[in-house]
């Protein structure tokens, strides 16, 4: 199977294009900076979506059978300006893929903010609510290869992605800002530590993506994430008895917070995933967060 990767050093892309080489899958990374440690059997291709003539050759000489489209530059910036350009170069560079005729399959990662909720469960058949910039450009992306896909006969999923969490992931981001605070002997800062999230471990995304990648499946959305929620408070729980054997930080959290009331609570509705592309999350909160931790200490 030939499959090319967009945003293929990134948190996602990077075990997801090892993990499909592994499979004996034929990689074709591009990606804007090459990663420090390439994997050898994966073809690397130092290539920018707005800049055609530095990936259209050696993509048309590979002729992907599936497209993995993760790539969308600058997050977290979700500003006007940068989602237009999310949006737009995506939008070329699957119109070029999709005029290859050996591509038949493209897997795309969409956000859980597109259900535009704060509470509840999030089911792949509720209305999408574009609520800012982002969520917008998504949305009009999902809609346009919904119906490019169907004229192509090409087959197509659309990822949900809750909250993903593990080894590589941005420093600032929650939960390694969280287990590096509790590594320092400091207390987290955590705005809203009662808001409650669907936290789904990296090994099982990258789990659903090969999935999808090497078998049939009906086309469509399909949630990513553990089908429950965990406040962010649970969470340094779990995280601190893991660095420091303890919860002491965490009950400091828990009395600072006492009058902040929760404002979010919600979660992915994973039965239909589960059905439609025989998929379930494996890894719990307690044995990714290990995992995690074990991984900042090695850095």
């Amino acid at each position: 199977m030939r499959v090319l990767i967009t945003g293929s050093s990134g948190f996602i892309g990077l075990p997801l294009s090892e993990k499909l080489s592994e499979l004996g899958c034929e990689v074709l990374a591009l990606c804007r900076s090459l990663p420090k440690n390439k994997h050898h059997s994966i073809t690397w291709l130092k290539a920018d979506l707005s800049s055609p003539d530095s990936f259209k050759v050696e993509i048309q000489s590979f002729q992907p059978q599936v497209l993995i489209h993760l790539a969308w530059q600058d997050i977290p910036d979700f500003s006007f300006k940068k989602s237009l350009l999310n949006l737009n170069q995506s939008l070329d560079f699957l119109s070029f893929i999709t005029e290859i005729e050996s591509c038949k399959k493209i897997l795309i990662s969409g956000s859980c903010w597109e259900y535009g909720k704060t509470e509840g469960e999030c089911i792949v058949t509720d209305e999408s609510i574009s609520k800012d910039y982002f969520t917008l450009a998504k949305n009009s992306l999902r809609l346009w290869v919904e119906m490019i896909s169907k004229d192509k006969s090409i087959s197509f999923a659309w990822f949900r992605l809750f909250y993903v969490y593990g080894p590589g992931q941005r420093k600032n981001s929650l939960i390694p800002t969280i287990l590096s605070n509790f590594k320092d002997g400091k207390l987290p800062d955590i705005n809203s530590p009662h808001n409650a999230n669907d936290y789904i471990f990296i090994d099982d995304v990258v789990d659903a993506f090969c999935i999808a990648t090497n078998n049939h499946f009906q086309s469509g959305i399909f949630n990513l994430g553990t089908g429950k929620s965990t406040t962010a408070l649970e969470v340094c729980r779990y995280a601190e008895k893991i660095v420091n054997g303890s919860s002491s930080f965490t009950e400091q959290i828990k009395i600072q917070s006492e009058p902040i009331v929760l404002s979010t609570n919600f979660w992915a509705e994973i039965n239909s995933t589960k059905d439609r592309l025989k998929w379930s999350p494996k890894t719990s909160l307690a044995d990714g967060l290990q995992t995690t931790w074990d991984y900042i200490k090695s850095t």
